[in-house]
C-alpha cells in the first residue's frame, strides 16, 4: 500500500483531531512499516487543576492550527557522543 497525501504538520506545531475536538502541540511522530503516520498531541490546557495525558492520532484526522507553536530550546550541552568501545575478550 503506497500513501500519497504528504503532511504538512510537523513537531512544534499546534494541531487538533477533527473528530474529538483534542488540541495540542505535536510533541512526537511515529511511522509504521504499513505507511500509517500518527502524531502525538500534548494537550496545553489542564483539567481541574490536573494536566491531561497526550494521545496519539493519525495524521489523515488532524488539522493544523499553528505552525510552530512550540519549538523547544536547544541546549549546547546535548549532541553526539563517541561510540562506546567494547573490551576484548578473554582469552583461555
Amino acid at each position: 500500500m503506497t500513501r500519497t497525501k504528504k503532511t504538512t504538520i510537523e513537531l512544534g506545531d499546534a494541531a487538533k483531531d477533527a473528530i474529538s475536538g483534542f488540541s495540542g502541540i505535536v510533541t512526537g511522530k511515529a511511522t509504521y512499516l504499513n505507511g500509517c503516520t500518527r502524531f502525538l498531541l500534548e494537550p496545553r490546557t489542564l483539567k481541574d487543576g490536573s494536566q491531561i495525558g497526550a494521545v496519539w492520532f493519525d495524521v489523515e484526522q488532524l488539522v493544523k492550527l499553528k505552525s510552530g507553536g512550540f519549538r523547544p530550546q536547544v541546549s549546547p550541552s546535548g549532541g553526539p557522543r563517541p561510540a562506546p568501545t567494547n573490551r576484548m575478550d578473554p582469552t583461555r
